[in-house]
C-alpha cells in the first residue's frame, strides 16, 4: 500500500458512517492526516477551521448536497483540490461537479491503490496552486512596493522642485522685503515730522498774519491735508501688516527647504518623537484642555527623517490646538501600531471642518483662519513631509470634532535577543 511521507491533510466527507470510517482508516495508515464531516453542512463548517489540501467530497447528501457545497462561494474560491466520491449512476453529477471545480473523481466501489493515487495526485495540484498563490501575492507585494518607491520618488522630485523655488523666491525676496520693511518705519518717522512741520508752520503764519486763516484753510485743502492726516496712519499699518505676511510666507517657503537639506533618514521610534511633542500641547492649547496620549507598550519603527517629521507633527498638532479656538476642549492622541503600518491618531473636540473645504485643506495658501497669522503652507508642508516617507494623511470631521490620521510605513519589530547561557536550564 501507498505510503505518504509529506502528511497530506484530508477532509473525508460523506453520510455514510461505515464508509468514512473505512476511508479514514485507510487514509490514516497511509500517512495522511484526516478529518471527517457527515454531511455537506458538516463538511462547510469543518472548512471554517480546517485547510486541507484535499476535500474528498460525496456527491449524493441529503439536506446539502456535494454539488451545494461546490457552489458555496467560500469554497469556489478555495486553495485546496476536491475529488468527488460518487457511485456508476450519477455520471451526470460528476459532469456537473467538475463543471463547478472540482478536480477530479473516484466512483464506488473503488481500488484501494486508485483512492491512494488520486489522493496523492489531488496533493500535488494543491500544493502547486499554493504555490502559485503565494507567487502571485508575493509579485503583488513587490509590485505595490515598486508603485510606492515610484510614487515616492516622484513626489521626492515635486518636493525638491518646491524647495529650489522656496529657497530661489526665499533669497530674492527676503533682501527687498528687507528693504521696504525698514524704509516703512523710517517714512512713517518722515511723514510724521512733515505733519508736524505744517502745523507749526500754519501756526507761525497765523502768528505773522491773523488775517493769513483763509489762506492756510484754501492751501490744506488744495493739498489734501486733513485727508493725509487721516489716510496715512492706516495706509502705513496695512502696508506694514503685508510686508509681514509676505515675510511669513517666505518663513515657511524657506522651512521647507531648509527641512529637505536637513532630510538624512534614519531608524526612527514614533514614540520617542512624538511624545516630547505631546507635552508642548499644554502650551499651545487653550487653558482647561484636557489631552491625552496612548501608545504601544513596544517601540514602533519606521525609516525617515526627525527634521521632516517633526516639522509635520508640529504643524498638525498645532492645528489641532487653533480648532479649539480660545475654549477648552480636548485633543486625543495616540500611536496605532499595525501589521505594515504605523499611524498616529490626533482628535480634536473643536467646531469641525465644513466638508467643502476638505479636499481644499492641503492646497497650498488655502487657509480657515485669519490671513494676518496663517499663510496657509503649513499643512502642505506636513502633507509633503509625509508623502516623503511613502506615508499620508487622512482626514475626517463632523460637528463633534475632526480626527486626523497620519500612517507610514512601519519597521518590523526587532526580533526577540536569545537567552543568556546562564539562563538556559541545565
Amino acid at each position: 500500500m501507498m505510503n505518504f511521507d509529506n502528511k497530506p491533510t484530508v477532509l473525508v466527507v460523506d453520510d455514510s458512517a461505515a464508509i468514512r470510517s473505512y476511508v479514514c482508516d485507510l487514509l490514516k495508515q497511509a500517512g495522511c492526516l484526516v478529518r471527517e464531516a457527515a454531511d455537506g453542512a458538516d463538511c462547510l463548517a469543518a472548512l471554517e477551521t480546517f485547510s486541507p489540501e484535499v476535500v474528498l467530497l460525496d456527491v449524493e447528501m441529503p439536506v446539502v448536497s456535494g454539488l451545494d457545497v461546490l457552489r458555496s462561494p467560500g469554497v469556489q474560491s478555495r486553495l485546496f483540490s476536491i475529488i468527488l466520491f460518487t457511485s456508476q449512476s450519477s455520471t451526470e453529477q460528476i459532469a456537473a461537479g467538475l463543471d463547478l471545480g472540482a478536480d477530479d473523481y473516484i466512483v464506488k466501489p473503488f481500488q484501494e491503490a486508485d483512492l491512494l493515487a488520486r489522493i496523492q495526485a489531488a496533493v500535488r495540484t494543491c500544493r502547486q496552486k499554493r504555490a502559485l498563490a503565494q507567487a502571485e501575492q508575493e509579485t503583488a507585494r513587490a509590485l505595490s512596493r515598486l508603485q510606492r518607491t515610484q510614487r515616492n520618488l516622484v513626489e521626492q522630485e515635486k518636493v525638491g522642485a518646491v524647495a529650489r523655488l522656496a529657497a530661489g523666491a526665499a533669497h530674492y525676496i527676503n533682501n527687498p522685503l528687507g528693504f521696504v520693511m525698514s524704509n516703512l518705519s523710517t517714512l512713517d518717522r518722515y511723514a510724521q515730522g512733515l505733519l508736524r512741520y505744517a502745523d507749526e508752520l500754519a501756526d507761525a503764519l497765523r502768528a505773522a498774519d491773523p488775517d493769513s486763516e483763509q489762506a492756510i484753510e484754501a492751501l490744506e485743502r488744495t493739498h489734501r491735508l486733513r485727508q493725509i492726516r487721516q489716510d496715512l496712519p492706516q495706509m502705513l499699518f496695512e502696508t506694514r501688516e503685508g510686508g509681514q505676511r509676505i515675510a511669513l510666507i517666505v518663513q515657511q517657503m524657506a522651512q521647507l527647504e531648509q527641512g529637505l537639506a536637513n532630510a538624512s533618514s534614519q531608524e526612527l521610534d514614533l514614540v520617542a518623537v512624538l511624545k516630547p511633542l505631546v507635552g508642548m500641547m499644554t502650551v499651545l492649547a487653550p487653558p482647561g484642555t484636557e489631552v491625552t496620549w496612548s501608545q504601544p507598550e513596544h517601540p514602533v519603527l519606521i525609516q525617515g527623517s526627525l527634521t521632516l517629521l517633526n516639522t509635520a507633527l508640529v504643524a498638525l498638532l498645532k492645528n489641532a490646538c487653533e480648532a479649539l479656538g480660545t475654549k477648552p476642549g480636548t485633543i486625543d492622541i495616540s500611536i496605532e501600531s499595525q501589521p505594515e503600518l504605523a499611524e498616529i491618531v490626533i482628535a480634536d473636540s473643536g467646531n469641525g471642518i465644513p466638508q467643502e473645504h476638505l479636499y481644499s485643506l492641503f492646497d497650498p495658501f488655502f487657509t480657515t483662519k485669519s490671513p494676518e497669522s496663517h499663510v496657509g503652507l503649513g499643512l502642505t508642508i506636513a502633507q509633503r513631509f509625509i508623502a516623503g516617507h511613502e506615508g499620508r494623511i487622512l482626514v475626517s470631521s463632523d460637528a463633534s470634532g475632526t480626527t486626523v490620521r497620519i500612517q507610514v510605513p512601519r519597521l518590523p519589530d526587532p526580533p526577540s535577543p536569545a537567552p543568556s547561557a546562564a539562563a538556559l536550564p541545565s
